[in-house]
Order: structure tokens, then C-alpha cells, then sequence
């Protein structure tokens, strides 16, 4: 799987950068046509949402709700590419100062459907061309802000299709040495132990739960109060692959549910979403 190189500046101010998503700006804007999918969506400043390959971080913003914890994963980001001075707004959306316009750089492959470049993340300077195209080593892949966000338990692993089975195992293991070393979320983490919804706002609880589900309870509460209808209120297209025996379910379907009580049958790095 190859990806193509671009180079640029990492950009936060007045942006709600979370775990798993920050501004960038490519030096050559020319090297945004390289990638396939949607056309890259750029700002009136040429800059594009880049979206985290392989993780997903706790909300910060998701709604008018935040997951617990979630601002420590956003700060895990900033500081990793090197972005120091970060002062929030009174109500902790936006970012009103720092020192950005860091250097780093993406690898990266396609867009998402909201054009969001979806990429590997790096700070700093890298001895190859910008836009050259090449496939991703090892040695890189643990430079990057994505394996280390795992490695150090700052968010959850979230794969999709096009992920190279070489560097999920990869990401895969780190996900399992945090855990097991109770690293970051997985102090709290309780997706597979089982949890009531109410404690998902109750700060005292520190209840913490993969980002995918806490996003589909969410939208769902907005509307209803009725949780008997929750699992049916799932698309049924949205499907996973079970590895390692690559077996397609429906993502609801690895939902257990016991009235007000919820718990994911499934490890979350043992999902491929398709």
C-alpha cells in the first residue's frame, strides 16, 4: 500500500482540534490532486481537516457533548507535533492562541466523504521529495502521532478497509501493551466490561467507551429517551469484519444490550469497519 508524501505546516488557532483531527496546510497545494476520493476540502486559508488513520480519540465537541478525558487526547496531539502556548476559549471549543504553523508532514492516500485527507501523521522533516509516493516502513510507521496516540492509550483503534495487514499488527500491539500497562483510556475504558448510560455523564464515574459507539448513543438520545429502540435504530449497512476470523456481522449486532446496560461483544482492534 503506497501513500503519497506532502509536506506543510500544522495549524490550531481558531480550530477545535480533538485526539484523531488537526488543520494542516500543504506547501504545494498541487500535491492535494494526488490523492484519491473526493476533492480535498481546503479553507479560505488552503487549510484541510486531516483525519488520523487507524484511531479514534474521545469526543471533545461531538454534539455539544464531550467524553470524559477527551481533552487529554487533544493535548496528547498538540504536544506530540510540537505545538506549545495552546490557550482555549471560556467554554473550551475553540483555540484563541499557540504557536503553530509547526512543520511536519502526511502520508496519506485518499479523502474521506467529507474530503478530509485521511493520513498518517508525522512532525518535522523527512529525506524524500515532497509528493513522492512510497510505501510506508515500519521504522516510519512508529514516528508517527497515529501509532504513538495507541501506543500510549490516548485513543482507540478504529481500522477500515486499506490499512496494510503489516501495520495493523503493528498498531494492534501497541493497543495491547497499553492496555495490558493500563496506559491513558484503558484505565476506564469499560466498552467490553459493560456500562450504564447515565454513567457516560456522571464525572464521578470516569466511564470511558470507544468514540463509534459513544457517537451512535449520543444521536440517538437527541431524540428519544426509549433505549429499546436503540439497536434498531442502526443502519444495517453498517457492517465490520471480525478478525481474526473475518467474520461480517452488522456493528449493532456486536452490541449487548440489557435495558439502560451496554457492552461491545467484540475487542475494538479485532474490528475492520466496512
Amino acid at each position: 500500500m503506497t501513500f503519497h508524501l506532502i509536506k506543510g505546516t500544522f495549524h490550531v488557532v481558531g480550530y477545535s482540534p480533538d485526539g484523531d483531527s488537526i488543520r494542516f496546510k500543504a506547501n504545494n497545494p498541487e500535491n492535494w490532486n494526488f490523492l484519491a476520493g473526493i476533492p480535498t476540502v481546503l479553507n479560505e486559508e488552503n487549510h484541510a481537516q486531516i483525519r488520523l488513520l487507524g484511531i479514534d480519540s474521545l469526543e471533545t465537541h461531538f454534539r455539544n457533548c464531550r467524553q470524559q478525558w477527551g481533552f487529554i487526547s487533544a493535548n496528547f496531539l498538540l504536544e506530540f507535533l510540537g505545538i506549545e502556548g495552546v490557550k482555549w476559549d471560556e467554554d473550551r471549543k475553540i483555540i484563541v492562541a499557540a504557536k503553530d504553523k509547526n512543520p511536519g508532514f502526511i502520508l496519506a492516500k485518499k479523502t474521506d466523504q467529507h474530503g478530509r485527507p485521511l493520513a498518517f501523521v508525522f512532525s518535522g522533516d523527512i529525506d524524500h521529495p515532497d509528493g513522492a509516493e512510497f510505501f510506508l516502513p515500519l521504522d516510519l510507521l512508529f514516528k508517527s502521532a497515529n501509532y504513538n496516540s495507541l501506543a500510549w492509550g490516548q485513543s482507540y483503534p478504529t481500522y477500515y478497509r486499506g490499512i496494510a495487514p503489516t501495520l495493523r499488527a503493528k498498531m494492534t500491539g501497541a493497543v495491547i501493551k497499553a492496555r495490558n500497562n493500563k496506559r491513558g483510556i484503558w484505565q476506564f475504558d469499560v466498552t467490553n466490561k459493560g456500562f450504564r448510560v447515565g454513567d457516560l455523564f456522571d464525572a464521578s464515574k470516569n466511564v470511558v467507551i470507544l468514540p463509534k459507539l459513544f457517537r451512535r448513543l449520543i444521536a440517538y438520545l437527541e431524540t428519544s429517551n426509549d433505549l429499546r429502540g436503540f439497536k434498531n435504530s442502526l443502519v444495517k449497512s453498517e457492517k465490520v469484519l471480525i478478525l481474526p476470523h473475518k467474520e461480517k456481522r452488522l456493528f449493532r449486532d456486536i452490541i449487548l444490550q440489557q435495558e439502560d446496560f451496554f457492552r461491545l461483544s467484540e475487542l475494538p482492534e479485532n474490528l475492520v469497519y466496512l
